[in-house]
């Protein structure tokens, strides 16, 4: 009898506890926001496209292998149910381009190596109430230095007189390129998410994992 009194005095407890325990699990990934002012977020992936690749026969690339950090700076109610952030941006393309003459059997190669730095801005839209979801969408404006070369069989590709001496001896400039994205994050934890990211610019494609802190 004594057994059965104990146990209707504690099962109140053990049912408050197991219910509050469900509320905070809950509230791990609802009702708080994915990324709130102050927030960190560094992102390592792959990405592929972009408005600077060739096509075609003979022609080879490289994914861009992407690094970005990113701190939001403007939240908390400031700007609608969102954070803005700002952040850099680390990436590496290269392009290539072999081309046999099928009458000499001289072959010809170019190789393009593309290190782009930017400067993102990005909105986070904390539309879904879900701290596991953070979609978000902005734009970048990178800086893109190229490093030019070429090589040859044909001992007179190098000469200034040879008709093709332009194509492939020329030289390429860096410059200067905006980029607009649209992209969304899953955290699998509380820290560790996995991310992808539509554009235009930089590339068309990218995706990878991310770490908040």
């Amino acid at each position: 009898m004594k057994k059965l009194l104990l146990a209707l005095a504690i099962s109140p407890l053990l049912i408050t506890n197991s219910a509050n325990a469900q509320h905070d699990a809950q509230g791990a990934s609802a009702g708080e926001e994915s990324f709130p002012q102050g927030t960190n977020a560094l992102a390592i992936g792959v990405g592929i496209g972009g408005t600077y690749g060739w096509w075609g026969p003979g022609y080879s690339s490289s994914p861009n292998i992407v690094l970005s950090y990113e701190n939001g700076i403007i939240g908390n109610g400031k700007v609608g149910p969102g954070t803005i952030s700002i952040g850099g941006l680390l990436s590496y393309k290269d392009i290539g381009y072999t081309y046999t003459d099928p009458y000499s059997n001289y072959f010809y190669k170019q190789d393009w190596s593309y290190f782009i730095i930017g400067l993102r801005g990005a909105y986070h839209w904390n539309f879904t109430n879900n701290a596991k979801f953070d979609p978000y969408a902005g734009i970048m404006i990178g800086y893109y230095f190229i490093n030019y070369s070429s090589s040859s069989n044909d001992p007179g590709w190098n000469n200034p007189n040879d008709p093709f001496y332009n194509v492939y001896n020329g030289s390429y400039n860096s410059y200067t390129a905006i980029s607009l994205f649209l992209g969304c994050r899953y955290y699998v934890s509380p820290k560790i998410g996995i991310w992808a990211e539509l554009g235009y610019g930089y590339t068309n494609l990218s995706l990878g994992v991310n770490f908040k802190f």
